[in-house]
Order: C-alpha cells, then sequence, then structure tokens
C-alpha cells in the first residue's frame, strides 16, 4: 500500500517558501510603515481639499505647512485676502509626531518646499506655479507628496 500523504521532505520546502514569503511581506506591515502611508495619502487628500475649497468658497486656499517639531499643517481659507496663512484662518489643522501619526515627521531637509503655502485661487489653479515635494519619514521609510503646477497632488 502506498502512502498518500506529503514526505517530510516537501513539508520542509513548503515551509521554507511560506518563511521566505513572510519575511519579505512583513516589513511592509509594520506600525511605522502603515502609519506613513496614511499620512501621506492623506496630506495628497488634504491638496486636493484646499483646490476645492478655494472654488467653492470662490476665495484663495490653500495648505500651510509648519516644520518645527515633528512639522504638520493647516488647510487654511484666506478671509482677509492678504494671500498667507494667518492664525484663525484655518479650517483644519494637522500635528505630526502625535496620536497615530506619532511615528511620521516632515523632513523638511529633503522637502522641496517651494511657493509656500500652496495657495489656490478662486478657481482652484495654483497662485504660482507649483512644484514641492514633501517628504514623510517614519523610522528608515520615506513617502513622497509631489504637487504638480496644475495642483494635483500625488504620493510616490
Amino acid at each position: 500500500m502506498q502512502g498518500r500523504g506529503f514526505s517530510l521532505l516537501e513539508l520542509l520546502g513548503v515551509l521554507a517558501v511560506l518563511g521566505v514569503l513572510l519575511a519579505l511581506g512583513l516589513p511592509r506591515l509594520s506600525p511605522d510603515r502603515l502609519a506613513l502611508e496614511q499620512a501621506a495619502q492623506t496630506l495628497a487628500a488634504q491638496v486636493t481639499r484646499a483646490r476645492l475649497e478655494a472654488i467653492r468658497q470662490n476665495a484663495f486656499a490653500g495648505l500651510h505647512l509648519f516644520t518645527e517639531g515633528a512639522g504638520g499643517y493647516a488647510l487654511f481659507l484666506d478671509r482677509n485676502e492678504n494671500r498667507r496663512y494667518d492664525p484663525g484662518e484655518e479650517i483644519q489643522r494637522v500635528a505630526f509626531g502625535q496620536g497615530d501619526w506619532a511615528r511620521v515627521r516632515l523632513d523638511p531637509e529633503k522637502s522641496a518646499l517651494g511657493n509656500l503655502p500652496l495657495l489656490f485661487d478662486p478657481r482652484g489653479l495654483p497662485a504660482k506655479p507649483i512644484t514641492a515635494t514633501l517628504v514623510l519619514r517614519a523610522g528608515n521609510a520615506t513617502r513622497k507628496v509631489v504637487v504638480g503646477q496644475q495642483g494635483r497632488a500625488r504620493v510616490e
């Protein structure tokens, strides 16, 4: 009678392949990487939100980046029409280095912050041509949020 199970050598081979796949995939599931990915996607979405607020409110709107500490940003509507951020104009303010994003930092040395604040006119176009690269880091991982000349953001 022949055995219908797997041999010990076959089982060890399958376990070795599974171990290699797990070792390659596990770093992508680390809390640092997940927080970093979420922060980068949220920052890109806030650039889009600033464009839409400018159109909706028929006013200048944008994002002002803060580089002190872990960094952060404020989404603002330019109510006094001076085309820059003033305290009290923010719609939303986000600070890195705390809460869910405790491990995330805005890296001012690697970021080409361009014409800040990232300002959009009432038509949703950048007030000045913008090409900004915002680098977020957590541990040894980095993500870039690139804002193009049309004001659209993408995560790289």
